[in-house]
Parts: structure tokens; C-alpha cells; sequence
């Protein structure tokens, strides 16, 4: 998979929207770009999808995010070659995942000490079940691909030790 220019630190805070008269929402700007790097995209998507959406919605939707941010590129990069496939930015999302969202987990003790300030109890609940779940849900991918991509790993490694491309045991 080719490298392209990544973000290095793609979440929220460094998304800035604007409305327009319509009421419709449009990305005005990214900003904060100190940790650019010549990368694979999938970084920047896995910490987007952690910070942004719920656990659950991360679950069930990265794959349709993913093909739908691989169409938009595919509409900017136009008659241009595209530096990678849809099955490689998958599979790229896939072996980034544990790494990715263990740096999201390092991320929530803030959450939970703003929510602990938080006077409203009804308010505080409601944000600490929400960071409860999104919590867990990393932490199962985490275990989750790690496990996957470990496996890969090993079977790859055996074909290599045996010689040939398509051993089988």
C-alpha cells in the first residue's frame, strides 16, 4: 500500500464546521497539522471513527465509512491512479485498529474527570454510560484484531517457513 499524506492526529477537536443559511453542516476546515506524516490513511480514519462515534456505531458502520471516504477520494484523485484499493484500506484499518484505539483509550480518564464535574447527575449519568460503552467496545476490538491479525500473522509466517505460497496443513 502506497504512503500518503496522513493528518497524524484526525478527531474532533480538529474538525471546524460551518453552517450555511440552509441549516446544512459542511467541513470549513481541519487545522492542527503538526503531526502530518507520509502514512497510511487508516490511521486517521481508526481515530476519527473512535472519537467521533459511539462504540456501537463504530462497530457496525466502519466498513461503509471507509468505502464511502475511498469513493470521495476516488472522486478527488479523478483520472489519477489511486495510491491504494477499497480491500487494501480495509485490511489496513483492520491491523491499525488495536494499536489506534489503545491510543484512544488513553485518552478517556480526562472524559471521565470533566463528567465528574459535571452538577447535573441526570447529565454526569448519561455521559459516563456513554463513555462506559465507548470504552468497551475498544477494548474488544482491541482484543478482537489484535487476536485476528495475530493469526494472520502465524499463518503467514508458517508459508514462508514451508517454502511456498500456498502450503497447506
Amino acid at each position: 500500500m502506497e504512503r500518503v499524506i496522513c493528518h497524524g492526529d484526525l478527531w474532533s477537536a480538529n474538525l471546524l464546521w460551518r453552517e450555511n443559511g440552509a441549516g446544512d453542516v459542511h467541513l470549513a476546515a481541519m487545522i492542527d497539522f503538526q503531526t502530518a506524516n507520509m502514512g497510511c490513511p487508516a490511521g486517521d480514519l481508526v481515530r476519527l471513527f473512535s472519537t467521533c462515534l459511539s462504540g456501537k456505531e463504530r462497530q457496525r458502520h466502519w466498513e461503509e465509512l471507509v468505502e464511502e471516504f475511498y469513493g470521495y477520494l476516488k472522486e478527488e484523485v479523478g483520472n489519477s491512479r489511486m495510491p491504494y484499493t477499497l480491500e487494501q484500506l480495509k485490511e489496513s484499518y483492520k491491523q491499525f485498529i488495536p494499536l489506534g484505539s489503545f491510543l484512544v483509550v488513553t485518552m478517556i480518564q480526562p472524559m471521565y474527570d470533566t463528567a465528574c464535574k459535571n452538577p447535573n447527575e441526570e447529565q454526569k449519568k448519561k455521559i459516563v454510560e456513554d463513555i462506559n460503552e465507548k470504552m468497551e467496545c475498544l477494548l474488544d476490538d482491541i482484543i478482537f484484531y489484535y487476536e485476528r491479525n495475530l493469526k494472520l500473522k502465524r499463518e503467514k509466517q508458517s508459508k514462508k517457513e514451508c517454502g511456498i505460497s500456498d502450503c497447506k496443513f
